[in-house]
């Protein structure tokens, strides 16, 4: 967005398109003409969102997006496209897109956000100029949390860890109260045993109620997991630092053979729910990967 404020800003559009010369740093959009509030506002005509309907952007969608690139914008200097998760599109979604990725209307920027490249179509990514965004690092976003946002330094803290080096995830987890729910979590996962196929059942299901906090419960329960395998060698580099404690007691009583395992299934998991498969179904088969025993 901010992006797109900064190629139509009418305040600055007349310095950056006639002049071949660094006009002294990166030129961003005032944020006051109207093209910049337009956009802030999400009511410009030629800013277009294109977001996954249910879990999936779909053929119909990008069809629907063709059409509109093809007449000619209304007001902005460039018209900006902006798919969100490009990693959610079907593999007809992607396919219809690639001629218009190849040759783009005149005034026309596409812009595609994924969770990395990886999990894009390879006939997408190949006509794509890659921009990464790394994470902030975990002391960067405490102190923005707790100065900006007023939160408690320690709350803060396990906030940043949890939540990866995203601002915006730190501050939704926050709001979702998943402190707590990591807690409930973990004393889940540990509870589990090859015994009770009852209990890994419920388990599953439980956690398949909330459609919306599945992904962020399996991160959850990867980081905890990785936490275990890492105490080992560098306990100073656990996520769960307040639990280190737990952290330690849980690490020593599995081999690294079997962390490594439970590990792997959640990854499984994860890339099966991204796949649109039933979550209930996967959730099931997670759980009784993490109650079974090695012998």
């Amino acid at each position: 967005m901010a992006f797109a404020m900064a190629c139509n800003c009418t305040s600055q559009t007349s310095v950056r398109l006639s002049s071949t010369q660094d006009v002294g740093g990166p030129v961003d959009g005032c944020g006051s003409c109207t093209s910049c509030r337009k956009i802030a506002a999400d009511t410009h005509p030629d800013v277009v969102h294109v977001t996954p309907k249910g879990s999936l952007i779909r053929i119909e969608q990008i069809r629907d997006l063709v059409y509109t690139l093809s007449m000619k914008p209304y007001e902005a200097v460039y018209r900006t496209a902006i798919l969100t998760h490009a990693h959610n599109m079907t593999p007809e979604a992607g396919n219809a897109l690639l001629k218009t990725l190849e040759e783009p209307p005149a005034r026309t920027l596409l812009i595609l956000t994924a969770s990395g490249r990886s999990d894009v179509l390879p006939t997408i990514v190949s006509r794509c100029q890659h921009v990464a965004f790394r994470p902030i690092s975990s002391e960067s976003l405490t102190a923005l949390l707790a100065e900006e946002h007023g939160i408690d330094a320690e709350e803060a803290a396990i906030l940043a860890a949890m939540s990866l080096g995203s601002v915006k995830k730190a501050l939704t987890m926050r709001r979702q109260g998943w402190i707590r729910r990591r807690i409930w979590l973990i004393r889940q996962a540990e509870a589990l045993n090859a015994h009770s196929t009852a209990r890994s059942l419920a388990f599953a299901r439980q956690l398949s109620e909330d459609k919306d906090s599945v992904e962020d419960a399996l991160e959850i329960l990867k980081t905890w997991f990785r936490d275990l395998a890492v105490w080992s060698y560098h306990p100073d580099r656990i996520v769960n630092s307040d639990l280190a404690d737990r952290v330690g007691t849980a690490a020593r009583r599995q081999p690294p053979g079997e962390i490594q395992r439970k590990l792997t299934a959640i990854e499984a998991a994860q890339h099966q729910i991204r796949a649109n498969t039933n979550p209930r179904v996967t959730l099931e088969v997670l759980a009784l990967q993490l109650a079974r025993q090695e012998t």
